[in-house]
C-alpha cells in the first residue's frame, strides 16, 4: 500500500456573491502575500498560465458572469460563479522532466471537460512539498430554464422558459454520482498516462442522489412552523377580539331592550291615563256646555264699557271690570273648540262610514262584474258551438252531394260495363255484355284507324289535336265539324 502513487483532483466551489473569497484564493494562487508555508526562493520557478496576476484574473471573471447576463436571465448572487480546481499527486510520483507535460495534459482535460471559455486562468506552484497546480474555472453551460411566471401565467398554469448559457454548477457537481465521474474522467484524460493510480469510492445508493440539506430544511420548516403558530395566534386573537365585540354588543342590545319594555310599559300606561283623562274631559266639557246653554248665562251677561283715554281708572278697578269678561269669553271659546273637536270627530267616523260601504258597492260590483264576464263567456262559447255545428252540417251535406255524385257515376259505369243481352250464335244462345262490347268496338275501330296512318300522317293528326285540345278521333271530328258551321256562320 505504501507503494502506491495516486493521482489528485480537489475542486472547491466559490459563490458569486462572495468575491472576498474569490480574491483572496486567487491572491494565494499568484502569491501576492507573505506566508510561511511556501519557499519565497522558489516562487520565481511558479509557472502562471493565461494571465499574471490576480486582479486581471478578476477582471477576466466579472466579464465572463456578465457577458451572460441578459434582460431574461441574471446570474443569482447564491449561485456558484468560479471553480478552484487543484490538480496534484503523491510527493515524488511526478518526475521533474515530465512536469510540463503534466500541466499541458491537466490543461487540455480542463478544457475538454468544462470548455476552454470557462477554464480563465491557472498557476502551477514548485515552491512547496509537492508540485501541484491551482485552476479556476467559469461553471457556464447551455441550460434551459423556466423563467419567473406572471400572475396570467399562474392563472393559466403556463409558463416560459429561456434556453443560453447560465450558471450551472450542477451540471458537474450536482451530486456524488457526479463528482464520482468527474475523478474518473480525471484519471483517465491526465493521471493515467503517468502511471498514478485512481483512488477507490464505494457510492452507497443513498449518494448516488444529491444530497440534501438537512439544516436548511429544518431551518425551513422551523420557520413555516413559527409562521403557522403565529397565523394560529393572530386568528385566535381575532376571535377572542371578536367574541368579545359580540358579547359587548349583545350586552348594549340587552340593555336597550329592557329599556325599550320599560318605556313601552310607561308610554301605555301615560297612554291610557290619558284616554281616561280624555273622556273625562269631554264629558265635562259637554256638561258644562249644556248647563251653561240652558242657563243662558252669556246672554244676560252684562259686559262692562271699556276704558277710554279720558278715564282715569286704576288697575285694580280694571281687572274688578274685565275680569268676568274674559273668564266668560273664554269658557265660551273652549265651548266652541270642544264641540268642534266633536263633530270632527263625528265626521271621521262618517268619513269611516262611507268608506266601508263603498268597499261593500264596490265589493258587489265585482262580483256582479264577474258574474257578467262568465255570461258573456258562456254566450259566446255557445255562439262557437253553434258555428261550428252549422259549419259541420255543411261540411256533411256537401260530403252527401259528393257521395250522391259519386253513386250516380258508379251506377253509369255499371251499366256500360254490366249491361248484359242474349243472342242465338250457331244456334246457341250467348250472353253478351253490351257496354263492354261497344268499348271493345270502338277501340279496335281506333286502333285500325291508326295502324292504317303512315308517320306523316300520324304527326299531322297529333298536331290537329293539340289544336283543338282532344284526345280522341270522334272528339277530333265533332270539334272539326262545330269549327267549319262557325265560319260558315252557323251554329249548332
Amino acid at each position: 500500500m505504501a507503494d502506491k502513487k495516486y493521482g489528485i483532483f480537489r475542486i472547491e466551489k466559490i459563490k458569486l456573491c462572495d468575491g472576498g473569497e474569490a480574491m483572496g484564493r486567487l491572491k494565494h494562487a499568484y502569491r501576492e502575500f507573505e506566508s510561511d508555508s511556501f519557499d519565497p526562493e522558489l516562487t520565481i520557478k511558479n509557472l502562471a498560465f493565461q494571465y499574471d496576476s490576480a486582479k486581471e484574473v478578476m477582471k477576466a471573471y466579472k466579464e465572463r458572469v456578465k457577458s451572460i447576463t441578459t434582460d431574461k436571465y441574471k446570474p443569482p448572487k447564491n449561485s456558484v460563479g468560479l471553480y478552484e480546481c487543484i490538480v496534484t499527486s503523491t510527493a515524488g510520483a511526478i518526475p521533474e522532466e515530465r512536469e510540463q507535460e503534466f500541466f499541458e495534459k491537466t490543461y487540455k482535460q480542463l478544457c475538454k471537460t468544462f470548455g476552454e471559455k470557462n477554464v480563465l486562468a491557472g498557476t502551477a506552484h514548485r515552491d512547496e512539498t509537492t508540485v501541484h497546480t491551482h485552476w479556476f474555472i467559469t461553471p457556464i453551460f447551455l441550460t434551459t430554464s423556466i423563467l419567473r411566471r406572471t400572475r396570467v401565467e399562474k392563472k393559466n398554469g403556463t409558463y416560459r422558459t429561456v434556453t443560453q448559457p447560465q450558471l450551472n454548477a450542477t451540471h458537474w457537481t450536482g451530486s456524488p454520482a457526479l463528482m464520482s465521474e468527474l475523478q474518473n474522467i480525471m484519471w483517465e484524460g491526465i493521471f493515467k498516462d503517468f502511471g498514478l493510480e485512481r483512488g477507490e469510492i464505494a457510492l452507497t445508493p443513498d449518494r448516488t442522489k444529491k444530497k440534501k440539506n438537512v439544516r436548511s430544511d429544518i431551518k425551513k420548516r422551523d420557520v413555516a412552523l413559527a409562521r403557522k403558530e403565529r397565523n394560529l395566534q393572530q386568528i385566535d386573537e381575532k376571535q377572542k377580539k371578536e367574541a368579545e365585540r359580540l358579547e359587548e354588543q349583545r350586552k348594549a342590545q340587552n340593555k336597550r331592550d329592557d329599556i325599550f319594555l320599560k318605556d313601552k310599559v310607561a308610554f301605555r300606561k301615560e297612554k291610557a291615563d290619558f284616554e281616561k283623562e280624555k273622556v273625562s274631559a269631554s264629558q265635562n266639557a259637554v256638561e258644562q256646555y249644556e248647563e251653561y246653554m240652558k242657563s243662558q248665562k252669556l246672554n244676560t251677561a252684562d259686559i262692562p264699557r271699556l276704558p277710554i283715554p279720558e278715564m282715569k281708572e286704576n288697575v285694580y278697578g280694571y281687572h274688578l271690570r274685565i275680569s268676568p269678561l274674559f273668564d266668560a269669553v273664554a269658557s265660551k271659546a273652549k265651548q266652541f273648540f270642544e264641540q268642534i273637536k266633536y263633530l270632527k270627530k263625528k265626521h271621521q267616523e262618517e268619513i269611516q262610514k262611507l268608506k266601508e260601504e263603498h268597499k261593500a258597492d264596490l265589493e258587489t260590483a265585482k262580483s256582479k262584474a264577474e258574474s257578467e264576464k262568465q255570461t258573456a263567456v258562456r254566450i259566446a262559447v255557445e255562439k262557437a258551438v253553434l258555428a261550428k255545428a252549422a259549419e259541420k252540417d255543411e261540411t256533411i251535406n256537401s260530403l252527401k252531394l259528393e257521395i250522391q255524385k259519386e253513386r250516380a257515376e258508379k251506377e253509369k259505369w255499371y251499366n256500360i260495363l254490366f249491361k248484359k243481352f242474349t243472342i242465338k250464335i250457331g244456334g246457341q244462345p250467348v250472353e253478351i255484355n253490351k257496354g263492354v262490347t261497344d268499348a271493345y268496338i270502338e277501340k279496335s275501330n281506333q286502333l285500325a284507324e291508326w295502324e292504317n296512318r303512315t308517320g306523316d300522317e300520324l304527326i299531322t293528326l297529333g298536331t290537329s289535336y293539340k289544336r283543338f285540345n282532344v284526345r280522341s278521333w270522334t272528339d277530333y271530328l265533332k270539334a272539326k265539324s262545330r269549327q267549319r258551321s262557325i265560319a260558315q256562320g252557323r251554329v249548332r
